[in-house]
C-alpha cells in the first residue's frame, strides 16, 4: 500500500481481492465470524435493481454504477466511487421525472427539482430526507476536498437505497 489506506495496483496483484477486504465477515450462526468472499459481495451489490418502469438512461447509469461497484472487492476505493455515481445517477432521474411531467423551466437545480416533485405528489413526505440527503453527497462526491472511503456495507446501502426511491419516482407511471 502506498499509504493511502488502499491497494497500491501492479501487474502481479491487479486481479487479487484487496487485502482491506479481509477485514470484513459475516456472522454464520453455526460457524461464527466467517471471511466474505468475493461471491458473496458480487450477490448483495446485484440483488438490488431498477425497474422497467425507469427510463434505459437511467436505468444504464444504474448499472454502471453497480457495476464498478461489484469490482470493489480488488480494489476499495471503487466503492466509494460506485456510491458517489450513484448519487449521479439518482439526480439523472429526478431530471427524467421533472421533463417528463413538464416541470417549469424555473425549477434548475436538484434541491428545487425534488421540491417540486414533492409538491406534485411523486415523492412522498417519507422519502423527502433521503433525496436531499442524496443531493448532498452528490455535491459532496463532485466537489472533493480529500478522498472519501466507505465501507462496503455503506456502499451497498446506498444501491438498496437508490434503488428504491428511483423506483418510486416511476411507480405507475
Amino acid at each position: 500500500m502506498p499509504g493511502f489506506g488502499f491497494k497500491d495496483i501492479d501487474p502481479a496483484n491487479w486481479l487479487e481481492p484487496d487485502l482491506v477486504m479481509h477485514a470484513f465477515v459475516r456472522i454464520d450462526p453455526e460457524a461464527g465470524p466467517t471471511r466474505m468472499e468475493g461471491k458473496d459481495w458480487v450477490e448483495a451489490i446485484l440483488r438490488p435493481r431498477v425497474g422497467d418502469a425507469v427510463p434505459e438512461d437511467v436505468q444504464a447509469l444504474f448499472e454502471v454504477a453497480r457495476g464498478a461497484m461489484v469490482y470493489g472487492f480488488l480494489f476499495y476505493p471503487l466503492y466509494t466511487l460506485a456510491a458517489e455515481q450513484l448519487f449521479r445517477v439518482s439526480e439523472a432521474a429526478i431530471s427524467h421525472k421533472c421533463k417528463a411531467m413538464h416541470a417549469p423551466n424555473s425549477r434548475k437545480s436538484l434541491a428545487s427539482r425534488i421540491d417540486w416533485l414533492h409538491q406534485q405528489g411523486v415523492i412522498p413526505d417519507a422519502n423527502m430526507p433521503r433525496w436531499h440527503a442524496s443531493r448532498k453527497l452528490r455535491n459532496m462526491a463532485s466537489h472533493p476536498e480529500r478522498q472519501t472511503i466507505i465501507t462496503p456495507a455503506n456502499a451497498i446501502g446506498f444501491v438498496e437505497r437508490m434503488a428504491g426511491l428511483i423506483n418510486g419516482l416511476f411507480a405507475g407511471a
